[in-house]
């Protein structure tokens, strides 16, 4: 008998994203798919955040185009997370200095720069899956949030 995956409400990728908090994130650059590694913040609101700068291209593909694809996984293979969605951007001088403080690879900004890009994913759809799942997508659950 196959081992059904279980996860299946939205604390079950908050969770899964505070363990596997590294991602890679997908844009749409015209035509050509744009696919590149991002870390995963928190707040207390229980929405998923990332940072960037603006002069980097992946700031103005999403300026253009804010829908974005994430795919999580665990070592090993064993489970994937993807989530689609639309990201906000996100002009909260606390927040960001809050990350400036916690996050040693953002030391060279100041919570007032304008190259400083905070983001949000507010909404979206997720599903998980495992190698047992992979020729069943359109069997696999669907999470909205």
């Amino acid at each position: 008998m196959r081992k059904r995956n279980r996860m299946s409400s939205y604390a079950d990728v908050l969770d899964f994203v505070n363990k596997n908090p590294v991602c890679t994130l997908a844009t749409v650059e015209g035509d050509q798919p744009r696919v590149r590694g991002f870390f995963t913040v928190f707040f207390d609101d229980d929405r998923i955040y990332f940072t960037t700068g603006a002069p980097k291209e992946v700031y103005k593909q999403l300026v253009k185009n804010p829908k974005v694809e994430l795919c999580y996984l665990t070592q090993g293979f064993g489970i994937m997370l993807r989530i689609a969605g639309t990201v906000e951007f996100v002009d909260d001088r606390e927040k960001k200095q809050k990350l400036i403080e916690e996050k040693s690879y953002l030391k060279d900004f100041t919570a007032d720069s304008l190259e400083f890009i905070l983001l949000r994913l507010p909404h979206g759809t997720a599903r998980f899956w495992t190698i047992t799942d992979n020729m069943r997508e359109k069997e696999m659950r669907v999470i909205e949030f």
